[in-house]
């Protein structure tokens, strides 16, 4: 059965159609809109059903930044980086729908992993995952997102999760400073205070200080590209120090979940700096987790490519 899916972050809204295909799902008239253009989310989904040349589908799935509350309607949610409400029965009502879901990002992206094909992502820790184990997926975007599915009597179950909410942590004397000067700004210092697209700029900032220098007034995309292209230095460290707070907290949800089927990486941030992954400590902030460091150099991480995951996921959550 084809279905309207939809993917919603702080920044950009995500629709498509979805067919069944391979055992998994084809996406067609894919359609991105930046949120800021519209009032609310029904407003922004409405142009893009109306400009639809084929069937509209009788089935929806919103993936939504934020966390759902569970409705016999079918969900709901007030989104926690954008401020709109989005409720399944209002969907039905509004679109003329026979059923309607709406679920966390996260947990829709944490359900497409084992429906990804071999070109959807990349092996940054090549070791064998253990089979039908728990597969956790985080990534920095407007927010940080974490879940994970297990598997269990012959299907998957998601497991979702808040972890851009747990603390931050140091894992060298350089980050314990780090953390002293973003705790000036925000105490306790969360995950996503640093590991987000905003927290790049935090983070930042941070580090001018350390330096005795004053910061200038850049975005996420100036650090990310000034970093990358090497023209500022303090951008590059930025990028680096970012993806060895990113590996902490990768190894933190590797133990959280007991992740021996795999931890992915996904989020709009990562994709634009990944190329810097092999000169930061992402390996040894991965791993560097005391007595359970040997447990996890056995499990593998991989990452997610650019794409529409969540989309998949959103159609796979019609199935249950």
């Amino acid at each position: 059965m084809t279905r309207i899916v939809a993917d919603i972050g702080g920044t950009n809204a995500r629709f498509a159609i979805a067919h069944p295909h391979q055992g998994g799902y084809r996406l067609e008239a894919i359609h991105v809109v930046n949120c800021a253009k519209f009032d609310d989310f029904y407003t922004a989904m409405g142009q893009w059903l109306e400009g639809l040349e084929q069937a509209r589908p009788s089935e929806a799935c919103v993936a939504v930044a934020g966390p759902v509350e569970k409705t016999p309607e079918g969900g709901r949610v007030t989104m926690t980086n954008l401020g709109w409400d989005i409720r399944a029965e209002e969907l039905c009502k509004r679109f003329e729908l026979d059923r309607a879901l709406v679920v966390n990002d996260f947990a829709a992206l944490a359900l497409s992993l084992p429906r990804l094909q071999g070109e959807d992502k990349w092996a940054l820790r090549d070791v064998p995952s253990e089979a039908n184990g728990c597969m956790a997926v985080l990534g920095p975007g407007t927010g940080l997102g974490v879940a994970a599915i297990i598997h269990e009597a012959g299907a998957y179950r998601v497991v979702p999760g808040e972890g851009g909410h747990a603390n931050l942590s140091a894992g060298s004397e350089r980050e314990l400073e780090l953390l002293q000067i973003l705790a000036r700004e925000q105490m306790p210092v969360y995950n996503e205070y640093v590991l987000s697209g905003g927290g790049l700029v935090n983070l930042y900032r941070a580090v001018a200080a350390l330096h005795g220098r004053p910061a200038e007034d850049f975005t996420p995309p100036d650090v990310s590209s000034r970093g990358l292209d090497g023209s500022d230095p303090l951008c590059r460290e930025t990028l680096i120090d970012f993806l060895n707070f990113l590996g902490s907290a990768a190894g933190d949800a590797a133990l959280y979940y007991v992740a021996r089927g795999g931890i992915f990486l996904g989020g709009g941030v990562l994709p634009r700096i990944e190329a810097l992954l092999p000169e930061s400590q992402f390996e040894q902030r991965f791993t560097n987790k005391g007595r359970l460091s040997d447990w996890l150099n056995g499990v593998r991480v991989e990452v997610l490519k650019a794409g529409y995951p969540a989309l998949i996921g959103a159609a796979a959550w019609l199935e249950r």
